[in-house]
């Protein structure tokens, strides 16, 4: 987890990123890889996948780093890329079977904070204290989201069989 005092720096660090700056960008990356590549770590499981994982996620950020509408946003940010780089390996190394029990669209249809911990809790295998590790969260949040989360793919699944009725 990055520390507080970091912030102002990664400011200044994505503004310049912004100019052009390669530098910047590079010292962006020394700032968050270890906390991607632990994120990481954890859905992927797989020392490999997971280097590959981390260069892609910050591939992805260096080509889109002017979308980025908000610099102090960077981390929250870089985590976004990192579930979805994760997500994306993780259901390719799948059972076809085993992924359509997801239903994805119910699944993309949450909130990317339940959708997220609901994706590393059911679909990964992934305890609630690792993923509270993962996330810098108290296991508590991790529990009442993942109930959260259950609670709408439900209720996204009820209102999915009454159209089909």
């Amino acid at each position: 987890m990055l520390k507080r005092d970091t912030n102002s720096k990664i400011r200044k660090l994505v503004l310049g990123a912004w100019n052009d700056d390669t530098e910047s960008f590079a010292e962006l990356y020394c700032l968050t890889v270890d906390d991607t590549y632990n994120y990481c770590r954890y859905i992927l499981d797989d020392e490999k996948e997971t280097l590959q994982a981390v260069e892609e996620i910050y591939s992805i950020a260096l080509r889109n780093i002017l979308k980025l509408k908000d610099p102090a946003l960077f981390p929250a940010w870089i985590r976004r890329i990192a579930f979805d780089v994760c997500y994306q390996r993780a259901v390719a190394g799948t059972r076809t079977d085993l992924y359509s029990l997801l239903h994805p669209e119910e699944l993309l249809s949450l909130p990317f904070f339940e959708r997220q911990i609901f994706f590393l809790h059911d679909f990964t295998g992934l305890t609630d204290k690792e993923i509270a590790g993962a996330l810098h969260l108290r296991k508590s949040h991790v529990l009442r989201t993942l109930s959260l989360a259950r609670e709408h793919m439900l209720q996204l699944r009820k209102m999915s069989r009454a159209e089909t009725l």
